[in-house]
C-alpha cells in the first residue's frame, strides 16, 4: 500500500490536511491487509544548495514517521531515505518536495494455500495495484 503527499517549497511539517490524507489512507490500508511487516518512507526536497535540500527532506522524513507513528494501530519499523533534487520539478513534471509511504503487508500472516514461488509476485502486484 502506498500514497504520496507534497509539500510546498521549503516546508517541513505536515499540516492538517496531509495528516487527514495520512490517516484516510491508513484506514484503506487496514480494510484491505490487517497486518503489516513494516513501513517505509521516502523524502525529497529540491533546493539549489544540495546539503540544505538534504536536510530539509531528512526533516521531512522525520516529521512523516513522527506523524505514522501516532496514527500506526501498531509500532512497525520504518525504513527512511531521504533525497535532494536541484530542480523542484521531476523529468515527469511531478514534484520534487514531497513525502512517499509504503506499508508492507504481512504476506505470511495471509495463510494463503501454498503456492509456487511465482504466486508471492501477484499478491505483491496485487498490492501495489490496491493502493
Amino acid at each position: 500500500m502506498a500514497t504520496q503527499i507534497s509539500f510546498e517549497s521549503g516546508a517541513a511539517e505536515l499540516d492538517r490536511s496531509q495528516i487527514i490524507k495520512l490517516s484516510e489512507w491508513l484506514n484503506r490500508s487496514y480494510a484491505a491487509f490487517p497486518k503489516y511487516t513494516g513501513a517505509g518512507v521516502e523524502t525529497g526536497a529540491s533546493g539549489a544548495v544540495p546539503s540544505e535540500a538534504k536536510a530539509l527532506a531528512e526533516l521531512r522524513a522525520a516529521n512523516t514517521v513522527r506523524a505514522l507513528r501516532v496514527l500506526l494501530r501498531t509500532d512497525l519499523p520504518v525504513e527512511t531515505y531521504s533525497r535532494a533534487y536541484r530542480s523542484p520539478e521531476s523529468p515527469f513534471g511531478e514534484s520534487n518536495d514531497f513525502a512517499a509511504l509504503h506499508l508492507y503487508p504481512d504476506v505470511e500472516g495471509l495463510k494463503l494455500p501454498r503456492c509456487h514461488s511465482h504466486m508471492g509476485a501477484v499478491v505483491v502486484w496485487e498490492v501495489q495495484r490496491l493502493s
